[in-house]
């Protein structure tokens, strides 16, 4: 069903041996660079005692549902996704919606967005291009 993926929405997706929550950035929006209609996602994991973490956006236990310990948010593995792709994933139960995430938390993920230092250039070129 389209409509599934949308600005402040969250989804379930396999990235190495376990799903990771995903957040999506924006409303879907065509772009040139990668030829459809694309979504900007970027996963969270889970803080891990004497293993680095990007610093630029911490989540504490219960800002969203999913989020049961404190977590780190992944720039590093930011990436631009076809929105209909993914609601086609959606729809077959191979990606999981869950629960849009607050005003806030999106502000904080979003200010992470400018100031980490492991955001690839073309994630911020995006970002420019879309003007959010």
């Amino acid at each position: 069903m389209p409509g599934n993926i949308v600005r402040k929405g969250t989804l379930l997706i396999l990235s190495g041996p376990a799903n990771h929550l995903h957040i999506v950035m924006n409303d879907p929006v065509y772009s040139h660079e990668h030829g459809y209609d694309g979504v900007l996602a970027v996963n969270i994991s889970s803080v891990k005692q004497g293993v680095y973490h990007d610093p630029s956006c911490i989540l504490t236990t219960n800002c969203h549902p999913f989020v049961r310990w404190d977590s780190w948010v992944v720039y590093k593995e930011a990436a631009v996704f076809d929105a209909s792709r993914l609601d086609l994933k959606v729809d077959s139960g191979e990606i999981v919606s869950h629960h849009p995430v607050s005003d806030d938390l999106y502000d904080r993920v979003r200010a992470g967005f400018e100031i980490s230092r492991h955001l690839p250039r073309k994630i911020g070129r995006f970002i420019r291009q879309n003007n959010f």
